[in-house]
């Protein structure tokens, strides 16, 4: 089932210096920044960071970040574009998402780009488990992904896409049994050289998430469907979800 040591070892991290130009950081960090401006919180937990292109972003606006990833590639990469700050470097930790040991605690944490959902059931609620033991009463996790109600109106099970000297290339299908997305990945160079590679990424409708989030001690939530923090409603590309953990005042 570990899919993803393959996948993100062998296919993101060669090339996430050319994916990443298609995300916009500037967005993704800006509802960050608003968020923990209105909370009023200094400290943030990347997970999983890859090559730390979130976290160096938020310590360039003042913020205490650390990062963690099981990739040693991607936590190297981090660690040395962080070395070439002048200030406020962000920390990076190699370390299994599903049972962070990390020695402090923190106010936020993102889960950004579609990085859930990779694990078995009771590995992908113990990821929930590791990030709300690992924040403060009242802290708050950023979460983007998929649900079946963003999935499915739009699922095609063909999708390619180009960067630079790199097609990658996705056959996928729905498994209603287990409710997972399949997919068949083929990389191919400009040498037309071949590489293929699964993945399987459970997707829960809404209801569901938030049951998961709940027993992990999360108490409010609030869902956007963009990070422009429009509503999040049918049509939305994707949810962020905003779950606030313990009793809150309002």
């Amino acid at each position: 089932m570990d899919w993803w040591k393959d996948y993100f070892a062998r296919v993101w991290e060669p090339m996430s210096h050319l994916i990443k130009q298609k995300r916009d950081t500037v967005h993704e960090c800006d509802l960050l920044d608003h968020l923990m401006h209105e909370f009023e919180m200094q400290t943030l937990l990347d997970v999983p960071c890859g090559s730390g292109r979130i976290a160096l972003e938020m310590a360039r606006r003042g913020y205490e970040v650390t990062g963690v990833d099981f990739n040693p590639q991607a936590i190297q990469k981090a660690k040395q574009k962080a070395q070439r700050m002048t200030k406020n470097r962000p920390s990076f930790v190699q370390d299994d998402m599903r049972n962070m040991q990390l020695d402090r605690k923190f106010n936020m944490a993102a889960c950004l780009y579609n990085s859930f959902g990779y694990f078995s059931e009771t590995e992908n609620l113990a990821f929930l488990k590791s990030v709300s033991n690992l924040l403060t009463d009242g802290g708050c996790l950023l979460l983007e992904t998929h649900v079946l109600e963003t999935l499915l109106p739009v699922f095609t099970p063909k999708e390619y896409w180009r960067y630079d000297e790199y097609i990658l290339l996705e056959e996928r299908v729905f498994d209603f049994n287990d409710s997972r997305l399949k997919g068949n990945w083929t990389l191919i160079d400009k040498s037309g050289n071949r590489e293929n590679f699964s993945s399987s990424v459970r997707i829960y409708p809404y209801h569901q998430l938030i049951h998961l989030l709940t027993t992990c001690g999360f108490t409010h939530f609030e869902p956007f469907g963009s990070y422009h923090a429009e509503p999040f409603e049918m049509g939305a590309d994707m949810l962020l979800l905003l779950a606030r953990k313990g009793d809150i005042e309002e």
